[in-house]
């Protein structure tokens, strides 16, 4: 357990999730300090993106009179031609929504396509490269204003992103999957695993395993101390206004029924009774983009718990935020930003 020390029973969280490796969300992340005072930054998973897109310079392209190359760029159909001079801008686009650009000769192209192992390992490789650049920024501008940023890898992300992680810490950034952090008296639980979803992605358990494992977690806190027990799980509670997705049909396209895209609850129940068992001060969450808000839970021992998700717009470069203020045991206030 890492254990921080101060001297005030109050802390200002601002919560983050699901950036997916926009470098603009995370450059976003990196200035949100000067705007918005807090204590700690809460990033509650899925770092990194959903896509390699390869920019295939065009044999026979370069001029030897204007010393420029062609390259084809393809994201998901769209197809486009662009010169040399036209390239870094649209890395830098590519980049700012999550995407992962790889620039390679026809052969390099034809190497990706034949090899899923060589996509993967080519995936990952840039995931990290990434990561380390966005991460980087954070912490030196966390580092001089005095700011910690508790982080944890989700579902999205592959396991060598969370070795990564565990890696990469420091006095700034301090890892929490799968642990408990002390700051101030408080203790903040991470799990960034999720129930399954419809793409089986590369961190997922059952409702039965993920209960067990926090449960587990939740054993390390002395039971008098639940009162200031803050769950960090991706995972949403079920059945609350924090967990309401698009409803998918058979090929993945949202249902639409008198002109409105129907929802559905995809949290989970294990999370939810969990809460519902222990009684935390607040879960904080991610998981589920379009559905940023705040709603209670109530516990058995007739508490409301108070559950957070910030939402996520990172594929336009948007970061959505929560800045929570806690007193005591109880969140006094609360703020739904968009930056």
């Amino acid at each position: 357990m890492f254990v921080i020390a101060t001297t005030v029973d109050r802390l200002r969280i601002l919560l983050v999730s699901d950036l997916h490796g926009s470098s603009m969300a995370f450059g976003k992340l990196s200035n949100a300090i000067k705007f918005y005072k807090a204590d700690i930054v809460v990033l509650a998973g899925d770092l990194t993106g959903k896509a390699l897109v390869p920019i295939v310079r065009e044999d026979g392209s370069f001029s030897v009179t204007n010393g420029v190359s062609k390259y084809l760029v393809n994201v998901f159909g769209d197809v486009k031609s662009v010169n040399d001079g036209e390239l870094d801008n649209v890395i830098k686009g590519l980049r700012a929504r999550g995407y992962y650009p790889v620039v390679v000769d026809k052969a390099g192209y034809e190497e990706l396509a034949s090899s899923r192992e060589r996509v993967r390992d080519t995936f990952i490789k840039l995931m990290i490269e990434a990561l380390e650049e966005d991460l980087g920024k954070v912490e030196a501008r966390y580092r001089e204003a005095g700011v910690k940023l508790l982080l944890m890898p989700g579902n999205d992300d592959y396991q060598e992103i969370a070795d990564y992680v565990r890696r990469r810490a420091s006095d700034v950034l301090i890892p929490i999957d799968e642990d408990v952090v002390e700051i101030n008296g408080y203790h903040f639980l991470g799990f960034g695993y999720s129930t399954p979803t419809p793409w089986h992605t590369p961190r997922e358990v059952s409702e039965e395993d993920l209960r067990a494992r926090v449960e587990k977690l939740i054993g390390n806190v002395n039971e008098s101390r639940l009162g200031k027990l803050i769950l960090v799980i991706h995972d949403p509670p079920n059945n609350t206004l924090i967990d309401q997705a698009y409803q998918l049909d058979k090929d993945f396209k949202p249902v639409i029924r008198g002109g409105e895209v129907l929802r559905t609850h995809v949290g989970s129940k294990s999370v939810r009774a969990l809460i519902e068992e222990y009684s935390p001060l607040m879960g904080l969450h991610g998981h589920v983009h379009e559905s940023p808000g705040v709603d209670y839970v109530r516990s058995r021992a007739g508490t409301k718990v108070p559950v957070v998700n910030a939402g996520s717009e990172y594929s336009e470069g948007v970061l959505r935020m929560a800045y929570l203020i806690v007193e005591g045991n109880r969140l006094k206030n609360y703020f739904l930003l968009r930056g």
